[in-house]
């Protein structure tokens, strides 16, 4: 079958481009100026590691971490059994093609259009992946830290940098959950891509306005900031 793109379909993964790397680029930028849910929530870490230096028993702290890492190997696991489903859909476009264009509103595509498509968001995937497995293991680095800590009546200066080092690890570990998760969501714009291009520009304006909302705009931040 010939490859044929639109002009609408290449301006629609630009758009698309532009959106995922520039938002990444702004919301790392953003966030040293202005409020957000990663800087509101800084001062938080910091705190419960000094919390965690006066604390007689520990247990509180594992378990809170614990919780933090099901999270973070939940969506890991999630995202391989759907990068799973992605490579049995990429080895089975051409049979999968008659299915997307009996969608409502459906635009017919080529074959090397629609892998193009399945290739997109195998690629959105694999980098939340990595996100995921990178913060899993950034809370297991932060376990061993809370396990290297003396006790209460012992706690010395190298147990304040442990606990330093804890809260900035984590401050990481909850950056790269929050990339991962941020995949998601464009990952449900590329679906869009699927019925036609138009829904995908539109998909992909609302996402990233929507990241933008919750990142620094929302009720949640106004709380956890006291305002």
């Amino acid at each position: 079958m010939k490859l044929t793109y639109s002009y609408l379909d290449l301006a629609a993964i630009i758009i698309f481009m532009v959106c995922w790397f520039g938002y990444g680029w702004f919301a790392h930028r953003h966030t040293s100026g202005r409020a957000s849910l990663l800087t509101v929530m800084n001062p938080m870490r910091e705190r419960w590691f000094e919390q965690t230096l006066l604390r007689e028993n520990r247990i509180v702290d594992s378990s809170l971490l614990a919780n933090l890492m099901h999270s973070a190997t939940f969506f890991s696991s999630t995202t391989v059994l759907a990068l799973g489903g992605l490579l049995a859909l990429f080895g089975a476009v051409e049979k999968s093609a008659d299915l997307f264009e009996s969608l409502p509103f459906a635009q017919r595509s080529s074959q090397q259009l629609l892998e193009a498509k399945v290739v997109l968001l195998i690629l959105l995937f694999v980098y939340a992946l990595v996100k995921f497995t990178w913060s899993v293991r950034q809370f297991n680095f932060v376990t061993i830290l809370i396990g290297s800590l003396s006790p209460k009546e012992q706690v010395n200066d190298d147990d304040r940098r442990a606990a330093h080092s804890a809260a900035g690890i984590l401050k990481l570990a909850g950056e790269n959950f929050g990339q991962g998760m941020r995949s998601y969501y464009f990952a449900v714009a590329v679906l869009m891509w699927f019925v036609q291009p138009v829904f995908f520009i539109a998909a992909t304006g609302i996402v990233t306005l929507m990241l933008y909302r919750m990142e620094f705009h929302s009720r949640t931040i106004d709380v956890l900031a006291g305002n």
